[in-house]
């Protein structure tokens, strides 16, 4: 009864809550903290004593104190202490931790602030100060705030520039480079980029020019190596970087990233078709999709491939190419991120999803799926945004043909499997989409059992159904459908119903109502329309339960009742599952 299902990374898992007996805290402390130290884990490591512990950098000393007391515990060489030191340079250089609650204070008078959120707050004010002096504004980015203030203990926000005439560069590179590469914060004014930068360093210097001098040399340097990379990309349009993708492995097994070209050229044509895109639209997107990834090939995305996209939508206006393209090319890229914008346009609306739907199905194909600690491909993140643009976007589009199509550009075996298991991953995304919203998690699981294959009518009938919970009436609604459902839903069987062995009066009641409600204009997986259509055989279905043995030892007349009761459960059919649902 403890047991529940969870969805976490690789798929969905049984999961109990298990209370464990506490402990003295020193006790527990000291147990865990060694166990919390190596379970930190780098991409780069190294043994740094003959311990054998592996560690990001050194560690030079251990404070652990809870209260006023000494939480002792070993890790590699080292003993936990009541020892800790401050900034370098600052005095003292070692003090002593009476007591954890005025570390915080004792560390800020050696310099360091050591809350997180007060020293991003004096990260902001230093870099709004600073931006005020020469007129200009930040758009404080979250993921560059998040990194700048993890990287500093000490903040020191500090103004550069660099020369006017690099602002003749893409926009997106000069942002890319300050904030991918430097992490510098970018200065605009009016909604244009101004010639300086904001720098956060650590630690509070007595020649801060010396600093802000060397950042922009360097910030010139990558400038420098900008103009030339697109400079050079110019000299030819971007349809001549296409033919370079055969020299691009898109995977090994898969081809190249001019074979996925061919391919999404072939797709994005069936996807207009059957989104109805107009003759300009659909030739666009067609278009977009022959050179969507050719900017993979130029010098300025091979330098930094974060501009995927950006560079292409830059060189194809630089070639001539029409807006509509241009767009679209950037834009099947997104979103690209949480909370990142979906496409605008029908064009890149379209290739994005073809993009997303060769991807998924050819690493499927292949057995190329994530795992709980990898996933090379960012699957998750295309099967991601495959869902939140077409709910977004509200286009209803039927997966399992989709991912079909997509299928018939590879020549491979395996089909059935790929697509099962592919369905399947998408569905779990959206799945956990759906509850991270807010939605109760049976709702979500109802209605993903039978409308899994389409993401718009997935959230639509989970919205639906929620409101429908939420009226007085609901629990007697599905009860009514539980008491038809539980008695057949073991049956392996499909039985058909005979009119003339309905003898009963309230057996000819229940079958007229629910032949009024099978003729019902219901559209399909709507669930307004099926519970409006459900409400009013709900007396005949009570009145039947009354007056009717079902499971009589008769049986032609069990199957006959059966039957129509099967057919009751088969209104639901395509709608939800509505045996998931709490209450049931």
């Amino acid at each position: 009864e403890e047991l529940k299902e969870q969805e976490m990374e690789g798929g969905t898992y049984a999961v109990a809550a298990v209370r464990e007996e506490g402990g003295p805290t020193h006790e527990v402390l000291s147990k865990t903290l060694p166990e919390v130290i190596a379970g930190l884990h780098f991409d780069k490591s190294m043994r740094w004593d003959s311990s054998g512990t592996v560690f990001s950098r050194p560690i030079r000393w251990l404070l652990a104190v809870h209260g006023e007391s000494v939480v002792r515990f070993q890790y590699g060489h080292l003993r936990s202490g009541r020892t800790s030191r401050g900034l370098r340079g600052s005095e003292p250089a070692e003090f002593i931790v009476q007591n954890a609650d005025g570390f915080f204070e004792q560390l800020e008078a050696g310099g360091i602030i050591a809350d997180p959120e007060r020293r991003r707050s004096e990260i902001q004010e230093q870099i709004e100060n600073l931006s005020a002096e020469v007129s200009g504004t930040v758009e404080f980015d979250e993921e560059l705030m998040q990194e700048v203030t993890n990287l500093v203990e000490a903040p020191q926000a500090l103004l550069g520039k660099y020369e006017e005439v690099f602002l003749d560069l893409p926009r997106e590179v000069l942002i890319a480079v300050m904030t991918k590469h430097q992490r510098y914060f970018p200065l605009e004014s009016d909604g244009q980029l101004q010639p300086n930068f904001i720098i956060v360093s650590n630690g509070r210097r007595d020649s801060p020019e010396i600093v802000v001098r060397g950042n922009e040399q360097v910030i010139r340097a990558r400038y420098a190596d900008a103009q030339y990379f697109v400079a050079r990309d110019l000299q030819q349009p971007l349809e001549s970087f296409v033919d370079k993708l055969r020299t691009l492995t898109f995977q090994a097994d898969l081809g190249t990233m001019l074979d996925k070209t061919h391919r999404l050229e072939e797709l994005t044509a069936t996807l207009a078709g059957h989104f109805d895109l107009s003759d300009d639209a659909g030739q666009s997107a067609v278009r977009a999709a022959q050179l969507c990834k050719a900017d993979l090939a130029t010098l300025m995305v091979v330098d930094m491939t974060s501009l995927q996209g950006s560079m292409g939508r830059y060189y194809a206006t630089k070639s001539g190419e029409t807006e509509p393209v241009a767009q679209a090319i950037f834009e099947h890229y997104l979103p690209r991120f949480a909370g990142d914008q979906v496409p605008t346009t029908e064009a890149g609306t379209v290739l994005g999803l073809a993009d997303r739907l060769d991807s998924l199905i050819g690493l499927f194909s292949i057995g190329v799926q994530p795992t709980g600690t990898r996933d090379p491909f960012a699957l998750r993140r295309s099967a991601l945004g495959l869902a939140q643009i077409l709910v977004q976007r509200d286009l209803s589009l039927d997966l399992s043909a989709a991912l079909g199509w997509a299928w018939d550009g590879f020549s491979r075996d395996g089909a059935a499997d790929a697509l099962d298991n592919c369905l399947a991953f998408i569905t779990r995304r959206q799945q956990q989409l759906l509850i991270d919203e807010g939605h109760p998690y049976d709702v979500v699981v109802a209605v993903l059992e039978e409308q899994g294959n389409d993401p718009v009518r997935v959230k639509r009938g989970v919205a639906a159904l929620e409101r429908w919970i939420a009226e007085a009436g609901w629990a007697m609604t599905l009860q009514a459908y539980a008491r038809c459902a539980r008695i057949t839903r073991d049956l392996t069987e499909h039985y058909e119903f005979e009119e003339q062995r309905a003898e009963e009066a309230s057996t000819r009641a229940l079958y007229e109502a629910l032949t009024r409600a099978e003729d019902a204009d219901r559209f399909p997986g709507s669930v307004d329309d099926f519970i409006k259509s459900f409400v009013p055989i709900i007396p005949a279905i009570d009145r039947f339960f009354e007056q009717v043995m079902v499971m009589t030892e008769d049986e032609a007349l069990r199957k006959n009742r059966l039957a129509l009761l099967q057919r009751v459960v088969r209104l639901a059919s395509g709608v939800a599952d509505f045996s998931r649902l709490e209450g049931f």
